[in-house]
């Protein structure tokens, strides 16, 4: 009799497997289906692309590296990973904008039935390092934005890093990389002071030197040579330093900016 009944159950747990297999078979099919008859409806083509304003590219050039085009389907770019898909993003479209040098994060967004809005936030220069004989511009976080083979002016120098290799789009790369950590803490330190405020230290920068024992040399506009220690107290110091600049040197002096101690620094004028 035992016999009978283990036969019984096995024979129930079959047929019960033997359904929710069926089960999922039909839920994929249906799905399939589903999604054979979006990709070809025509209520999913896309024919209105909006790009925010940006500085660095056009709206065309922008369409042009997310890779989409007017008239498909929205079904064929859609998707990337879970939250893609959840939020009706294109993930591949994403990626490709975001190889662009300038561009820091982008959001390539599908409203139903027929538009896409991409949200582009670009980098911003902030300074050149050279590299042999050209000048790359990099932004506060280090990432090279642009090759040019003499400086322009626009933006100060950095010194005293020497350069391994780089690639366009990308961070900066040296075997020296607590150079590399330094710089970008600088960079970012001068991205701090100059937020929000009508005078930039950074629009008076000619060069910045970093040697090997942190203390940082900087050239205002061609007449000030400033030493500023590189440690906790670097954002208090950049502050101070475009304080001094601004408010307290007339625009004929020339001389030297030395901070003496921990907090205060003075004006030796030649």
């Amino acid at each position: 009799m035992k016999r009978t009944v283990n036969g019984d159950k096995d024979s129930v747990h079959s047929r019960k497997k033997g359904k929710a297999i069926k089960s999922v078979l039909i839920l994929i099919v249906l799905f399939g289906s589903a999604a054979a008859v979006l990709m070809f409806s025509p209520l999913l083509l896309l024919w209105d692309i909006q790009v925010n304003e940006t500085v660095n590219y056009t709206a065309d050039e922008i369409i042009e590296a997310a890779g989409i085009e007017k008239g498909e389907n929205a079904i064929k770019y859609l998707g990337g990973s879970f939250n893609h898909l959840v939020n009706l993003r294109m993930g591949a479209a994403e990626s490709n904008i975001n190889k662009l040098p300038w561009v820091k994060f982008s959001e390539v967004r599908y409203v139903i039935p027929d538009k896409v809005y991409i949200t582009v936030t670009e980098r911003n220069a902030i300074a050149w390092i050279r590299y042999f004989g050209n000048y790359l511009l990099v932004d506060e976080e280090g990432y090279v934005l642009d090759v040019a083979s003499e400086l322009d002016g626009s933006y100060p120098e950095i010194r005293g890093v020497q350069l391994d290799k780089f690639t366009l789009g990308d961070k900066i790369q040296t075997k020296e990389p607590e150079k590399i950590t330094v710089l970008v803490q600088l960079l970012q330190g001068l991205n701090v002071v100059d937020t929000d405020s009508p005078q930039k230290l950074i629009d008076v920068l000619d060069w910045i030197d970093i040697p090997k024992n942190r203390e940082l040399l900087f050239s205002l506009d061609n007449r000030i040579t400033a030493k500023v220690k590189m440690d906790d107290d670097l954002i208090y110091r950049l502050s101070y330093l475009k304080e001094l600049y601004y408010n307290y040197i007339k625009p004929e002096e020339r001389g030297m900016i030395d901070f003496f101690d921990n907090k205060y620094a003075r004006f030796v004028a030649e």
